[in-house]
């Protein structure tokens, strides 16, 4: 089970022949700079709004977080719109002109985040539907371990932390919560499911902060984005920190599964990184 980004990323890879390439609208029949996006429906309306904020494209009015490439009215510079797993983009990057990536898979493939040429805005709509959150099994939101998880990752210590360590990639998405709720009883120690980067380096974080007041971090490290929610739900976790609550919305409706958010505690905004085109000067604008 624990494998890192790094090795989801390499995994992903294996895919990039289902790659497709999708001719944006515009009118233009002669393809421009190539730009990787995520083909996932949760990402990729992020990813088109993003490039309609650096004004490279125009979308049809209304779509918002739901547009697709075909909702492109306006493509001045004639990108090409590169479809391709979200995990698999990183890896990808070479071979296209710019590629969107998720802060995680930045992070997991040590791209540095600083050389992102734009990122989503983290006061927007997106940092509140995609903030990712500590989730708990239905009726444990105010448990002794879950206020104490959740008062330990919601400090200023983890707050400067995120800030100096992921260049933007990842903010903060909590209110500076006050002291850590001392421990009681025999059962003090939380188990928390986590991917990798950067929930399970946030975690690594708080552990001696949980110690101080009696807790017993324990963090396993999942390679997937079901499994973690597989183990809370059958009481192997007391929580799980890898997802948003739109993704925990759909997979509870899918699986008839009660779990539910805690506290929203970050954000991994979408950044625009160069690939074999350095920058967007000389782009038209809209």
């Amino acid at each position: 089970m624990k494998k890192s980004i790094k090795s989801i990323v390499a995994a992903a890879v294996a895919t990039a022949a289902l790659v497709a390439l999708v001719g944006c609208g515009g009118g233009a029949s002669d393809a421009g700079p190539k730009v990787a996006v995520p083909s996932d429906p949760t990402n990729e309306g992020r990813a088109l709004l993003l490039l309609q904020d650096q004004g490279l494209i125009k979308l049809a009015d209304g779509v918002g977080l739901t547009a697709t490439a075909n909702d492109i009215v306006e493509n001045p510079n004639n990108l090409e719109i590169v479809e391709m797993e979200a995990a698999a983009i990183p890896a990808a990057i070479a071979d296209v002109d710019f590629a969107i990536i998720n802060g995680n898979y930045a992070i997991g493939a040590g791209i540095d985040t600083a050389t992102s040429l734009a990122n989503e805005d983290p006061a927007g709509d997106a940092a509140q539907i995609y903030a990712n959150i500590i989730a708990v099994a239905a009726g444990q939101e105010t448990s002794a371990k879950t206020q104490a998880l959740v008062a330990a990752l919601s400090t200023q210590k983890v707050a400067d932390y995120i800030a100096q360590t992921y260049n933007g990639a990842v903010v903060p998405a909590f209110s500076t919560s006050g002291d850590i709720p001392a421990a009681t009883g025999d059962d003090t120690t939380i188990v928390v499911g986590a991917s990798p980067a950067p929930h399970a380096e946030i975690l690594a974080l708080i552990a001696d902060d949980l110690a101080a007041a009696g807790w017993t971090l324990k963090i396993m490290e999942f390679s997937d984005y079901i499994q973690p929610n597989v183990a809370l739900t059958e009481g192997e976790l007391d929580a799980n920190y890898f997802q948003h609550i739109s993704y925990l919305n759909d997979y509870n409706a899918e699986n008839n599964t009660d779990i539910v958010s805690a506290a929203l505690i970050h954000f991994e905004p979408l950044g625009l990184y160069p690939g074999k085109t350095a920058s967007l000067e000389g782009l038209t604008t809209l």
